[in-house]
């Protein structure tokens, strides 16, 4: 998964300035319009949004599994969060979010790195997720608190961080410039790096409490 990750980061890149290089030429060429539309992160329902649903699709699963066979003390979260990627996932694919765009930037009067308005909701749900599940990351242990904090953080400073300079770059008219491509590739490459991350973490954490379970059975 790693090794196809750094193909889509690539590929999704050069499939950007592909795009800007050659902007309305490209109606003309079929190929290049194609490979664009295919490989172009920036781009919803092509290859790397579903690359990415199908992870999320993968950490639900995982979720699911621990909060059927994990400790009674952690079920709850494990529930909520395979049901928080579920979500995602459709999102992933079909950006349900951006839908917030338009009526916040308007109500609240943003721009800038704000421009893209749907970060202040997801803050908010962001800050109040990390409030909901602060018992959680102690009862999980320092190993794993570690690992489920490093992907968090990956793919935050993607999706909220990298998201928020691509605001500012956009809202300056420069978002058809091979700069934006650069804050594109880097985002949705953090994004992805942070669930692959995730998956890592809870295929061990998983490993870690079949293995109590089984000890417990003998």
């Amino acid at each position: 998964m790693a090794g196809f990750t750094l193909f889509l980061s690539i590929i999704g890149g050069i499939a950007g300035f592909i795009s800007i290089y050659y902007k309305r030429e490209l109606e003309y060429n079929r190929l290049l319009f194609r490979f664009v539309e295919l490989f172009n992160l920036n781009l919803e329902s092509n290859i790397p949004a579903w690359y990415s649903s199908f992870l999320m699709v993968i950490i639900f699963a995982l979720c699911y599994l621990i909060y059927l066979v994990g400790g009674a003390e952690l079920k709850k979260y494990f529930l909520v969060l395979a049901l928080l990627f579920l979500i995602m996932s459709t999102d992933e694919i079909s950006s349900i979010h951006e839908i917030l765009n338009n009526p916040v930037r308007n109500s609240l009067h943003l721009s800038g790195v704000f421009y893209w308005a749907w970060i202040i909701p997801g803050l908010i749900f962001v800050f109040s997720l990390l409030l909901l599940f602060r018992k959680f990351l102690t009862f999980i242990g320092h190993r794993f608190r570690k690992l489920f904090i490093l992907s968090g953080a990956i793919y935050l400073s993607g999706a909220v961080g990298l998201e928020m300079i691509g605001g500012w770059i956009y809202s300056h008219d420069l978002g058809d410039s091979y700069l934006y491509v650069i804050e594109v590739v880097i985002e949705e490459s953090l994004e992805m790096i942070g669930l692959l991350v995730f998956i890592y973490s809870l295929s061990d954490y998983l490993k870690s409490i079949s293995n109590d379970l089984q000890i417990s059975i003998k």
